[in-house]
């Protein structure tokens, strides 16, 4: 009997969602997208199916809050979607479908359905037939095992018995008796102690655990850890070992039908996250157990089998299941996002600085920096982009203006527009010239403004090196659009930059030359960075990202 299929109905963030089952699966996505609803849906249902007195169509059975073995919130009637739950027939409730195909290959369904009872507790209805009976019905194992992270361990545990155990581990709660879980799997057979050691080598160096306690002499347990010649206690190992093997643990411990873990990343070097996913497929196969887990790493994607499903959730829908698009878009840090940022620029910390003016802007644009503007996509290469990520973000891809003419930006934004894609020229040279205006140093040194004025101009007065960076500039440019010839002369373009405000000077130039004239503990990058600004720098960008995200 192998688990195929799940699909969660109106718990949290979840309106409606089916997966199909593999032996790995992960859900990618923004923090809210209901990725750990899933699996926080998928556990009490598995919970309540087991525990429930009868689940049969047509009845209903309640489970008292002190009887559970999990619970997301002890506010239970809150874990509808948009909604509290109720407490009768046709009220907003929540609902798990497992689906498993039979050895034969026949499919069978399980189903239950989460009310909130009259009295306190959980009221289940569905249907569980009785070909599933002995997977989701039996009192002393749990189909379902549910990982929500560790934080570390206490110093000192005392003996619990196993019901005490699995009940804490059930609720996830394994940190506060990691030792009692380890030493209830020894005395069961040592053999399992081995087998998390060795699921741990393939993963990091070798190591060993060492648990025992003596119920004449011991109040605790004592757990240590030998990781490279040295043996310390438990507690006094890294939170990623703990995370490793706690995983471990609930594998043995539990030898679920499906093991849930939320965002096991988190305290994991990227090496060891990479090297996770395919144990645990390996795991995950031999135990005849499904793995789902929810992330934010590429390295867990990337690590995982080529036959593993990854979901892309996002405000509480399956967005995509098109792999290779979900692993650009998880690279790129899009989830969540409406839109991708590709600059020219390998620094985007001033553009940045600008873009978090505006919250609703910056809550939906990715960033993605380059190395210059020759590295910079073609409109064909920002089309393929486009179009591997699934259609399901704008491209806008910065280019300095540098020392080009009106008609060539002209001409370069028709270019990318005839691919769907929009490219963003600043309004001078580069996005450094921004906090190069005479009007953000008056605001930003408290002075007068024909005090800012002629800082700016003490700069700009001192043009053979603006010249030269210029030419430089110009010859770039005349390789890169006027190969067969006919561009205009250095002397022309100069010409129509002297009216600009800086003159047809660079902005990283500029503020390079301010922090020296105005000193660095007045006018400095890093002061800069760390000021407020007031919302109305670079307003040309507001108003074009604004724009474009009203396309989508």
């Amino acid at each position: 009997m192998e688990l195929v299929k799940l699909k969660v109905e109106g718990f949290k963030k979840i309106k409606e969602i089916e997966l199909d089952i593999a032996d790995v699966n992960i859900l990618v996505g923004a923090n809210g997208s209901g990725k750990s609803s899933v699996l926080q849906s998928a556990h009490l249902s598995c919970c309540l199916m087991r525990q429930a007195d009868k689940v049969v169509l047509n009845s209903t059975s309640t489970v008292g809050v002190e009887q559970l073995d999990y619970l997301p919130t002890d506010d239970y009637k809150t874990l509808g979607h948009g909604t509290n739950w109720g407490n009768k027939a046709a009220t907003p409730s929540s609902k798990l479908t497992l689906t498993f195909k039979k050895d034969d290959g026949t499919l069978v369904t399980a189903s239950c359905e989460l009310r909130s009872a009259r009295n306190a507790g959980i009221s289940i209805s569905g249907n569980i037939p009785n070909d599933l009976s002995s997977l989701l019905r039996q009192k002393k194992k749990f189909f379902s095992a549910y990982i929500p992270g560790i934080s570390g361990v206490p110093n000192k545990e005392e003996r619990r018995s196993r019901k005490v155990i699995l009940k804490a581990c059930s609720f996830g709660d394994s940190n506060v008796i990691l030792r009692n879980a380890l030493l209830l799997l020894k005395e069961e057979d040592p053999a399992n102690i081995e087998k998390i050691e060795n699921w741990l080598s393939n993963i990091i160096d070798p190591v060993s655990i060492k648990v025992g306690h003596d119920d004449d002499k011991d109040l605790h347990v004592h757990c240590s850890i030998i990781y490279q010649g040295l043996e310390r206690p438990i507690e006094l190992a890294g939170t990623g070992f703990l995370q490793l093997i706690q995983i471990f643990c609930y594998v043995l411990l539990f030898k679920p039908g499906v093991l849930l873990i939320d965002e096991p990343d988190i305290h994991l070097h990227p090496n060891v996250q990479e090297k996770l996913a395919g144990v645990l497929a390996k795991i995950a196969r031999d135990q005849r157990m499904k793995v789902l887990m929810t992330t934010h790493s590429p390295f867990i994607v990337r690590g995982a089998p080529v036959d593993a499903k990854v979901y892309w959730l996002q405000d509480g829908v399956k967005n995509s299941d098109d792999r290779p698009a979900v692993e650009l878009a998880i690279g790129w840090g899009a989830f969540g996002k409406k839109a991708i940022l590709l600059s020219e620029d390998g620094n985007t910390v001033h553009l940045r600085k600008i873009i978090a003016q505006w919250s609703e802007v910056d809550r939906n644009v990715a960033f993605y920096p380059g190395s210059g503007f020759k590295a910079l996509p073609t409109p064909k290469q920002a089309k393929e982009i486009h179009d591997a990520l699934g259609g399901k973000f704008k491209i806008i891809v910065h280019r300095d203006r540098d020392a080009l003419t009106d008609e060539e930006v002209t001409r370069l934004v028709a270019e990318y527009q005839a691919e769907g894609i929009h490219l963003w020229f600043p309004q001078e040279s580069d996005v450094e010239s921004y906090f190069c205006q005479p009007n953000f140093i008056e605001g930003f040194l408290g002075c007068a403004l024909v005090d800012a004025e002629n800082f700016l101009n003490g700069v700009l007065d001192n043009q053979q090196p603006i010249r030269e960076q210029f030419n430089s500039q110009r010859a770039a440019l005349n390789q890169e659009l006027y190969k067969q010839g006919g561009s205009p002369t250095n002397d022309d373009v100069w010409n129509q930059f002297a009216p600009r405000p800086l003159r047809g000077a660079k902005g990283k130039y500029i503020l390079g030359q301010l922090q020296n004239s105005i000193g660095q503990h007045r006018f400095s990058k890093a002061l800069i960075l760390g000021s407020t600004l007031n919302g109305q720098v670079a307003l040309d960008l507001k108003h074009k990202i604004e724009q474009i995200l009203a396309e989508v």
